[in-house]
């Protein structure tokens, strides 16, 4: 009796499937969305997460181009190299002048990194990183329950449009 009366206070305490899905669909904003498409409205979440995976797709480029040796490649480097190739490969298909090729193409690598890495974070748990930055938000002094965090800047029109 007494465990059945805890879990009830425990369902009792939570969010209903409602809250919690408005919870995790909402974004971290400079003010509410006044109709369907305001881009008026600055998602802090998409832009931070945006802004550290580029620099995490930058480092890995980085790191490739300072490990590469003209030896026999690791997995590391044969898999960057690879994805030169193929966006190289996509490049020239599509630009066919070797002076715009040479802006087009590490361009294209990088968009095409970002966004892979922008789309990897749907790998993560949905609970993840919101419930951390509840608490990192909570820390500071708010209430936790309107730390509003969207882990998938993709999700984010403004980020998609921007990036098209």
């Amino acid at each position: 009796m007494a465990a059945e009366n805890a879990a009830s206070e425990l369902a009792h305490q939570g969010p209903t499937a409602g809250e919690y899905i408005a919870h995790h669909l909402t974004h971290w904003q400079n003010h509410p969305m006044k109709g369907v498409i305001d881009f008026s409205v600055v998602n802090y979440d998409s832009i931070f997460w945006s802004v550290l995976l580029g620099l995490v797709g930058c480092l890995i480029l980085l790191k490739a181009a300072k490990s590469a040796t003209s030896g026999v490649p690791g997995r590391f480097q044969g898999a960057v190299e690879f994805l030169v190739e193929f966006v190289d490969t996509q490049a020239k298909g599509i630009v066919h002048n070797a002076t715009s090729r040479k802006m087009v193409a590490p361009l294209a690598l990088t968009v095409f990194v970002w966004i892979f890495l922008l789309n990897s974070m749907d790998f993560l748990s949905v609970d993840a990183l919101p419930m951390i930055w509840g608490k990192i938000f909570g820390a500071l002094g708010h209430e936790e329950h309107h730390a509003y965090m969207r882990v998938v800047p993709t999700a984010d029109l403004s980020i998609t449009l921007g990036m098209s």
